[in-house]
């Protein structure tokens, strides 16, 4: 079967970025989120079916922070489990940080099949509202070799509350094919409930994607803050 077909390979909409903060000596969250399909740099992760995600993580004052995700998925079991840790903070006026470790976890992943967890290291780099990221993996999802990702993101405030995001990224990956995936998002909060509605896409053909996982969709999210 295609690599990408099971690709568990995006920004998105959905919660479980990590802030750096100095409030206080730690800080202690969570998140949960429901959506209409789970999409990771471009690709659905749910065969285009719901999702429900949710998370924890610890924030120090001094900008370390770690923490675990998890989310459903259609492939390996059937869920994901991502823990991370991290260190963000400013450099100068208007300009912040964020590097870290991310490790993909499949716990039920079916015996017989190349592995599916994979490590990878991030960083970032912020200017007011325009970030450029990288992250690298020496050995990416299903044993495909090094991988490398890069994006870049603006976040822009509309009027009533409303803020839209524009994102694109671009996966290199050694035995798989590489692409390029794009995303455009609105966001407003509503009683404590942060709704997003988002435009995703890749320029992978169908054949290279191995279905319809790749191709075009429209995202509807719930999240909440804990």
């Amino acid at each position: 079967m295609n690599k990408l077909k099971h690709l568990a390979v995006g920004s998105s909409l959905l919660l479980g970025t990590i802030t750096a903060t100095t409030a206080g000596a730690a800080e202690v969250t969570g998140n949960v989120t429901l959506a209409t399909d789970y999409v990771y740099r471009g690709i659905s992760q749910t065969d285009e079916s719901a999702t429900i995600q949710g998370g924890f993580d610890v924030t120090s004052e001094a900008g370390v922070y770690a923490g675990v995700w998890a989310s459903n998925i259609a492939f390996d079991g059937s869920i994901e489990i991502d823990v991370y840790a991290g260190y963000g903070g400013e450099l100068a006026k208007d300009v912040s940080y964020d590097v870290g470790v991310l490790h993909y976890d499949y716990p039920n992943q079916p015996a017989g099949q190349p592995d599916s967890n994979f490590n990878e290291i991030y960083g970032s780099l912020s200017y007011r509202d325009l970030t450029f990221g990288a992250a690298w993996s020496n050995d990416f999802f299903a044993e495909t070799g090094k991988a490398t990702y890069l994006y870049l993101e603006y976040a822009l405030t509309l009027p009533n509350d409303f803020g839209l995001g524009l994102h694109y990224g671009i996966q290199n990956i050694d035995e798989a094919p590489d692409y390029n995936e794009y995303s455009v998002s609105l966001t407003r909060s509503v009683g404590g409930i942060d709704l997003s509605l988002g435009l995703y896409d890749t320029d992978l053909s169908k054949t290279d994607c191995g279905g319809d996982i790749c191709e075009s969709r429209v995202v509807f999210g719930l999240s909440k803050r804990l």
